[in-house]
């Protein structure tokens, strides 16, 4: 006979090498301490070499039509609905492959993945930490990354690009925030806040830093963030204040002014 998933010729003896075979790839899987095979779902190894254990269309069954179909043949594949839905070969030698977990494992939830994902838990807004960065003397490219990742929460092992792990920054003294070059008077902000022609209004570094400095680290910050609802929701966990004093001593935040200032320099450039 031929097999219709491989097209090769196979003999009886060929199929008990590959069910014994099968057999001795389930008996060597690892399994965990405290689970057994029941649990993680029936395994289905069959050799199925009859017509009565195979339900195939036979002139010789009663329940079968008359004969198969003229063009698919004995060997075509089908959905028997009356074991676990998926895709059976009708050959008569047929037998399941290994690599193909749904022969194996019924639809239950496979227990050897251990692949951690946050929950809703994980991200309570009650249970963040806070933190406070000295921005005096810092450069605002480089301070701006870091805190975009405090908020994001790459800093921290279980960080998930989909989910909100990060931490409430505060950020005190933005007056004292530095660039580099020429940006104090060549850098400009712009801002069309009414849309009509003629509108635009423009402003230089300096003059920003000196009417609103909260303004030059927040644009900052969010221009790293994601442009949708999480990066919305991201940005306003960030406080900043013009000046030493903040209003969140009661959260007592941590400061990781002198961390910021490692990260932000390396041996090579001038602090």
């Amino acid at each position: 006979m031929k097999s219709s998933f491989t097209g090769a010729r196979v003999v009886q003896k060929d199929v008990v090498k590959l069910a014994r075979k099968q057999v001795a790839t389930v008996a060597a899987v690892s399994v965990p301490e405290g689970v057994t095979l029941e649990k993680m779902g029936k395994v289905r190894l069959e050799t199925r070499a009859t017509p009565q254990t195979r339900n195939i269309h036979s002139p010789d069954t009663p329940s079968s039509p008359a004969g198969p179909h003229p063009r698919r043949g004995r060997g075509r594949r089908d959905v028997d609905n009356s074991r676990n839905g998926f895709f059976q070969d009708k050959s008569p030698t047929h037998v399941a492959h290994p690599s193909d977990r749904t022969h194996f494992f019924s639809r239950t939830q496979d227990l050897l993945n251990t692949t951690y994902y946050p929950k809703g838990e994980d991200t309570d807004c009650s249970r963040k930490p806070w933190i406070v960065i000295d921005a005096e003397g810092l450069r605002l490219g480089r301070l701006s990354t870091l805190i975009a990742t405090y908020l994001r929460g790459g800093n921290v092992g279980s960080y998930s690009p989909s989910m909100n792990m990060g931490t409430y920054v505060v950020v005190i003294n933005a007056e004292k925030v530095t660039v580099s070059g020429k940006k104090m008077t060549d850098k400009v902000y712009r801002r069309h806040e009414t849309g009509r022609p003629g509108s635009m209004k423009e402003e230089t570094f300096i003059k920003l830093q000196q009417r609103i400095p909260e303004r030059i680290i927040e644009k900052a910050v969010k221009g790293m963030l994601p442009k949708n609802r999480m990066g919305r929701e991201v940005f306003g966990q960030m406080k900043v204040y013009a000046g030493p004093d903040h209003p969140h001593a009661a959260q007592s935040p941590v400061d990781v002014t002198a961390e910021v200032k490692a990260r932000c320099y390396s041996s090579s450039q001038k602090k």
